[in-house]
């Protein structure tokens, strides 16, 4: 697409992935300002049935003025398109991979790697600042946060961190990348921060349904970032008390089994605390799940079934409040 001052544009970013001939295709939507100002790339649809951050992306694209904007907003509405179309949670369907798993993507790779390849290469590294938008997918019910990653270098660190802390969501985490083995395989969000593009993932919503009430919490918060990076004129909304998390951590299953939480979301638990058990299909005990360490219970898988590997529950080490 080129850029023409004062308009919005739409259409399809289509690549073919070499293997099998399949088409890659990307809906993208582009709003260019009047005047100048930075550039913001917000991606629906990482995982194709989080509906509430696909149906925030898209209204979004439709609700900036190119008259009202300085600077310009590129908006992906629905990365993960073969899941969406499949009802598919987390995976895409060509290679089972999960997409947030393999950027910043292989253009002799899977179909997961190549489309991430394809759209790092086309609108992530066109962006001075990157909004993620995540919703819960099918299997997962989750607290509302947003992370802000951390790579060591400090001006983007904190640029990440503005960005955090204005999308009024209460539950601010932040991600040692530091460690991250190379070459790096991992989230969108993450790649673009290492590359020193100030970058956020925001979740709301849960076990794939599409409701107002989350579409409206992103929404809130893409355009209190807008008016934070003086893209838009407004008073940024600032509603919530946060509380910040210095460590979040996943716990997934090391068997095939049943499983069931035997906490519920948003509960604080204890270090070595039950909090939840497998069982197999004759609703034997097989195992319990302990917390890891006193926390904050932001995620709960809330499908029976898991595969070895799957996350069953997340937790946050919380280190403090806003007063």
């Amino acid at each position: 697409m080129t850029k023409t001052p004062g308009k919005k544009e739409q259409g399809w970013l289509e690549f073919t992935y070499k293997p099998t001939g399949e088409a890659i295709r990307f809906p993208v939507g582009t709003v260019y300002g009047v005047e100048e100002g930075p550039t913001l790339v917000v991606l629906g649809g990482m995982h194709g049935s989080e509906f509430c951050g696909i149906e925030a992306a898209i209204r979004l694209f439709r609700e900036v003025e190119p008259e009202k904007l300085k600077g310009t907003l590129k908006v992906v509405m629905i990365y993960n398109l073969p899941a969406f179309e499949n009802n598919l949670g987390f995976l895409v369907p060509q290679d089972g991979i999960n997409p947030g798993r393999v950027f910043p993507g292989d253009p002799e790779g899977s179909f997961s790697e190549v489309m991430a390849y394809h759209i790092t290469e086309n609108v992530l590294r066109t962006a001075d600042y990157y909004v993620e938008l995540h919703g819960g997918d099918i299997p997962e019910a989750l607290v509302p946060f947003v992370n802000a990653p951390i790579t060591g270098n400090e001006a983007v660190d904190e640029k990440s961190r503005e960005l955090a802390m204005v999308y009024n969501i209460p539950m601010v985490v932040g991600g040692d990348l530091t460690q991250l083995p190379r070459p790096l395989h991992t989230s969108g969000f993450r790649a673009m921060s290492l590359e020193g593009i100030p970058s956020i993932l925001a979740e709301s919503g849960k076990q794939g349904i599409l409701t107002m009430e989350d579409t409206e919490r992103h929404l809130v918060g893409l355009r209190n970032i807008m008016i934070h990076l003086g893209m838009r004129k407004g008073t940024i909304v600032n509603t919530v008390k946060r509380m910040f998390s210095a460590e979040h951590a996943a716990i997934r299953s090391e068997v095939d089994a049943m499983w069931y939480p035997a906490v519920k979301l948003g509960d604080w638990v204890k270090e070595s605390q039950v909090i939840g058990e497998y069982r197999n299909v004759f609703g034997e005990h097989i195992s319990d799940v302990k917390a890891l360490f006193d926390g904050h219970v932001t995620v709960i898988r809330t499908s029976p079934h898991v595969d070895a590997g799957n996350v069953v529950i997340e937790l946050d080490r919380v280190t403090g409040h806003e007063d």
